[in-house]
C-alpha cells in the first residue's frame, strides 16, 4: 500500500461520527469524512490523492462522456477538481432547502437525514454524463438525478464516487444499468 492510498483510508478509519436529528422521531448516525458533504479541513496530500485517483478511474473506466455532472454539497467540489485534471467540462447540480424561480428542472430529494431540492441546468437532450459524487449510502440521491436525466433524455454513462457505503452500490448499479465505481468502501 502506498502513502498516498493510506491517505484515504485513514481519513475514512479516522472519521468521527455525529447525529442528526431530521425530526424528534428520526436520527441518522453520519460519519463525517473529511472528504463528504460536511467535511471541513483536507490536508493538501489527500486532496491529491483523491484528485488523482478519481481521474485515474475515470480514464480507464468511462472513456467516452460529454462532461461530469456533481451534486452539492459533497460531490461538486470533487467534480471540479476531476473535471480540471481531465480537461472536461461539468455541470453542478445545486441545491436547496427552498424553491427558486428562473430553473430549468427542479426535483425533490429526501434522503435518511435531509430533505431539499435539486435544480437541472444547462442539460439537454442527447448529452452523455458521467455522475460523480463523494459518498454513496443508500443511493437515494443518484436513484431521483438518474430518473430525471432518464425524463429529459441525458444518457448516464456511469456513476463514480470516493467511497461506497455497505453493499447499496450493487443494486443501485443493476438497476440503473451504469458501472457504479468508487476509490473505496466500508
Amino acid at each position: 500500500m502506498s502513502t498516498q492510498v493510506g491517505k484515504l483510508s485513514q481519513s475514512i478509519s479516522s472519521a468521527k461520527s455525529v447525529r442528526i436529528h431530521k425530526d424528534k422521531d428520526t436520527v441518522y448516525d453520519f460519519k463525517l469524512y473529511p472528504f463528504g458533504e460536511r467535511g471541513t479541513y483536507i490536508e493538501p496530500e489527500l486532496i491529491s490523492e483523491i484528485t488523482e485517483r478519481l481521474a485515474a478511474d475515470i480514464e480507464d473506466r468511462f472513456p467516452a462522456f460529454d462532461y461530469i455532472v456533481s451534486p452539492e454539497p459533497g460531490g461538486h467540489t470533487w467534480g471540479m477538481l476531476a473535471a480540471y485534471r481531465l480537461g472536461k467540462p461539468m455541470n453542478i447540480l445545486r441545491l436547496s432547502t427552498e424553491l427558486y424561480d428562473n430553473y430549468e428542472v427542479c426535483i425533490k430529494r429526501e434522503t435518511a437525514y435531509n430533505e431539499n431540492y435539486i435544480y437541472f441546468d444547462g442539460f439537454k437532450a442527447g448529452d452523455r454524463v458521467l455522475l460523480l459524487d463523494d459518498v454513496i449510502s443508500s443511493g437515494a440521491t443518484i436513484r431521483c438525478i438518474a430518473r430525471q436525466f432518464a425524463d429529459m433524455g441525458v444518457e448516464l454513462v456511469g456513476v463514480q464516487a470516493i467511497l461506497a457505503k455497505g453493499e447499496h452500490y450493487r443494486k443501485l448499479e443493476a438497476d440503473l444499468q451504469v458501472p457504479v465505481v468508487f476509490l473505496s468502501g466500508v
